[in-house]
């Protein structure tokens, strides 16, 4: 446990540190976000928000590839977890829940939002921000894996990048974007630490990979993750 404290400083000092905005009024700080609109911040929180879909996964799988198998198991259970434990709340416990595009009509101040044009705006199943919880399970994944803090902020930073997207972007509340970074964070601790507990043999071994196809694969991935 001591390893992944160490790891995940940063995660785990921003958390507590954005802990107190859970008290604010959830539409005051979409207000707030929605104040900051430029034409550049607008491109620059479309890419950004992509990091967190399925592509960014399907990237990633190739480069873990390239690890031990323990790092590849982790990765899988992590992934698994999270999943599950979105979807149980995204679909199941809070199904329904407004996003702000339905809370704000219902405020009947519409006008006050600005939504940034050729996004698809969402209207339901707001908690928790699934592109939020891909992200922090993938670069608190990645934190864990580097063994180096300065990367673990690099990373962190990255994640709270396409969090603060969701926002940005009229997609979710922040209380989203929190409870999303904290359950991609422990779902990573999780499987970090079950198969830390449970050493195997296939642990230690490698898949053999041809690198230059796994490069030609990873810039289709790009551009397809980026040119859509």
């Amino acid at each position: 446990m001591k390893i992944v404290l160490h790891r995940l400083l940063p995660f785990f000092l921003f958390l507590a540190f954005l802990f107190p905005l859970l008290f604010v009024d959830k539409g005051e700080i979409v207000l707030f976000v929605n104040q900051l609109r430029t034409p550049f911040l607008d491109m620059f929180f479309i890419k950004s928000s992509a990091l967190g879909n399925a592509w960014t996964v399907a990237l990633v799988v190739f480069l873990v590839l390239r690890f031990k198998l323990k790092w590849l198991a982790v990765f899988l259970l992590a992934f698994a977890i999270q999943v599950v434990v979105v979807l149980l709340l995204k679909k199941g416990i809070y199904a329904g829940e407004l996003r702000p595009y339905l809370y704000f009509k219902e405020l009947g101040i519409m006008d006050a939002i600005q939504f940034v044009e050729g996004v698809k705006i969402r209207y339901v199943n707001s908690f928790p921000s699934g592109h939020t919880a891909t992200i922090f399970f993938l670069v608190s994944f990645f934190a864990l894996l580097s063994r180096n803090q300065t990367a673990s902020w690099v990373l962190m930073i990255l994640g709270l990048i396409v969090g603060f997207s969701r926002i940005y972007l009229v997609q979710h509340f922040f209380a989203d974007v929190f409870f999303g970074m904290l359950f991609g964070t422990l779902s990573s601790v999780i499987a970090y630490l079950v198969v830390r507990s449970y050493p195997k043999k296939w642990h230690a071994k490698q898949i053999k990979i041809d690198v230059q196809h796994l490069q030609q694969s990873t810039q289709n991935v790009l551009k397809q993750l980026f040119n859509d």
